[in-house]
C-alpha cells in the first residue's frame, strides 16, 4: 500500500509538472506572439507612413516645381497731366 501511494504520488507529480510546463509554454507562446505582432504592426505602420509621405511629397513637388507663374500684364501707359515743358522753379541764372 505504501508503494502504491508513492507510485500514485509520483504520477500525480508528473501530471502536475506537465500541466505547469504546458501552462508556462502557452504563456510564453502568447507573450512571444504578442511581441511579434507588435513589432510587425510597428514596422508596417512605419512602412505605410513612409509610402504616404513619399507619395504626398511627390505630388507637392510635381505640382509646384513645373509651374511658373505667368508674367503680369503691363498696365497701359498713362499720358502726363501737364504736357508743358519742364522748367526750374527758381531762376538760378540771375546773379544777385
Amino acid at each position: 500500500m505504501v508503494g502504491a501511494a508513492i507510485a500514485g504520488c509520483g504520477s500525480d507529480k508528473e501530471r502536475i509538472v506537465a500541466e505547469k510546463v504546458a501552462e508556462r509554454v502557452a504563456e510564453f507562446r502568447k507573450r512571444e506572439t504578442e511581441k511579434c505582432r507588435q513589432a510587425l504592426l510597428a514596422e508596417a505602420e512605419h512602412l505605410v507612413d513612409s509610402l504616404l509621405l513619399a507619395e504626398a511629397m511627390t505630388e507637392v513637388l510635381d505640382s509646384l516645381r513645373n509651374r511658373v507663374p505667368p508674367r503680369p500684364v503691363k498696365p497701359p501707359v498713362l499720358p502726363p497731366w501737364d504736357s508743358s515743358p519742364v522748367r526750374p522753379i527758381f531762376d538760378t541764372t540771375r546773379q544777385q
